[in-house]
């Protein structure tokens, strides 16, 4: 069957109507003390004059849509009563992608991509241009980068 032929059946025939999934993370208690016990742990190493942090640039790159909307991955529940309350989105709302990388010394950003989607070669130019020479004057440190297509192309990764 066509996906046409589904959502009419489901639509019309059966009068359900599409809601969106959505989503929450759940925090345990044992979350907390992993947090907690992570904090400690840096604030010792901060306070034994370890300049291991000192190194550490964290980095990453987020999307934001203009009119609030939140991707919910294109899931949708049919139903004829909706399970929960829903927050209707606008298709192809314009937004924007920003990158930001953080030390203990210093805010690297933000920095607005003029493209629409972040590519590889996009995020290397960006890398290349912008965010090095500001690492210059840092002798030594190490760069963390999630494992998203674009930090993960290969000319990015070398």
């Amino acid at each position: 069957m066509s996906k046409t032929t589904v959502w009419r059946v489901l639509h019309k025939r059966l009068v359900f109507k599409p809601y969106r999934i959505q989503t929450v993370q759940q925090l345990s208690d044992e979350d907390h003390r992993r947090r907690l016990h992570f904090c400690l742990h840096l604030q010792d190493l901060m306070s034994t004059g370890d300049h291991f942090l000192e190194k550490v640039q964290f980095s990453d790159v987020a999307v934001f849509h203009v009119s609030g909307a939140v991707n919910r991955r294109n899931v949708s529940l049919w139903g004829s009563e909706n399970p929960h309350a829903y927050v209707k989105n606008q298709c192809d709302s314009p937004k924007m992608n920003a990158f930001c990388a953080i030390s203990s010394q210093k805010v690297y950003g933000p920095f607005f991509f003029a493209e629409e989607t972040v590519t590889g070669m996009t995020h290397l130019d960006m890398s290349q241009l912008w965010l090095m020479p500001q690492l210059q004057n840092i002798p030594t440190f190490i760069f963390q980068q999630d494992g998203s297509p674009d930090h993960f192309h290969c000319e990015v990764r070398q």
